[in-house]
């Protein structure tokens, strides 16, 4: 049987080694070996200027996200006072919260909270188990669930997750500050998103989350923009007016890098459309026929997409619109 020394030394081994979807996949199974678990999720909270909380990513198991997506939309139960106390109607979230590095557990038997109760009984939690790290104004959290009445968490599990856990959040950045250096080695200003096949933001670096709210004004975290997805999904890349992406799948996860288009090379969305269609081999008469204009003024857009592009013709559009 592994020790925990065993375990922490592969979770470290692992965070320098593997890709960010592969030690995703690794880091709860080491996790439930140590502190055993019916569903869990690991994510980021945002404490934003205005006092509210912003969640951010999540990487679960079972029903874990459901769990969280409900809450978060439904309940909006927690708070950050200006003393930077986070104040909830949920015992757990605040003693995790405002006391971050402990393990905490509660028998949800004990909610006083109407609402809160009404949740558990949703998602036939018995018992949570939460313990939270704070990064300045982001906040990493891992919450445990088990369905179970006699399954209670004990001391012994807060003691081992107080062992653990730290340790797996600490691996965790230095796994994708390990990549995220490589990939900026690569690829110049660069960001990345894993996410699964739903659209499930798992982990995403602050950089994409920027581009992506200034391609959509609306969107918001934990599930990437519909359109994003579904041209990722159907044709392996994105090109937008203030992104470039390209996609790639292992594991049933995908990892997504995007790469800003600098402000004198955004194609207008006009333009944007003119693009995809060429890039399909399309004729100049062709894509007018498509979009109901003339010939003369799709080929005048398409002379400005290759400007911004830095390209010369239709022959290297397609792989410009791929590039990231």
């Amino acid at each position: 049987m592994d020790t925990l020394h065993t375990r922490l030394l592969r979770l470290y081994d692992n965070a320098q080694q593997a890709t960010v979807d592969e030690f995703a996949q690794s880091m709860l199974p080491e996790l439930r070996a140590v502190v055993g678990f019916d569903s869990a999720a690991i994510y980021s909270l945002t404490l934003l200027p205005d006092k509210s909380i912003r969640f951010n990513a999540c990487l679960s198991e079972a029903d874990a996200r459901d769990k969280l997506e409900y809450r978060v939309r439904e309940l909006r139960d927690g708070h950050m006072e200006a003393g930077g106390r986070v104040r909830s109607r949920d015992r757990l979230i605040e003693r995790g919260f405002n006391q971050p590095g402990r393990s905490f557990f509660l028998d949800t038997r004990s909610v006083g909270d109407r609402e809160l109760l009404e949740y558990t009984r949703r998602f036939k939690t018995e018992h949570a188990f939460l313990h939270a790290t704070r990064m300045g104004r982001e906040v990493g959290v891992l919450s445990l669930w088990r369905s179970r009445r006699p399954d209670a968490f004990q001391l012994a599990d807060a003691a081992r997750g107080d062992v653990l856990i730290p340790h797996l959040f600490k691996a965790l950045q230095i796994n994708r500050k390990i990549t995220d250096l490589g990939e900026k080695a690569g690829n110049g200003s660069a960001w990345q998103i894993v996410c699964d096949e739903q659209g499930g933001i798992l982990f995403s670096d602050e950089g994409a989350n920027t581009l992506l709210g200034q391609e959509w004004a609306q969107w918001s975290l934990p599930r990437l923009p519909t359109p994003f997805l579904h041209d990722l999904m159907r044709q392996g890349h994105y090109q937008g007016r203030c992104l470039r992406a390209t996609v790639q799948s292992s594991a049933r996860l995908f990892v997504i890098r995007l790469q800003a288009v600098a402000a004198g090379q955004q194609l207008t969305p006009a333009e944007l459309i003119v693009a995809r269609l060429a890039a399909r081999d399309l004729s100049y008469k062709e894509v007018a026929r498509e979009l109901g204009t003339s010939p003369a003024t799709v080929r005048n857009q398409l002379h400005s997409v290759y400007g911004k592009l830095n390209i010369s013709g239709k022959a290297a559009l397609s792989h410009a619109l791929r590039a990231a």
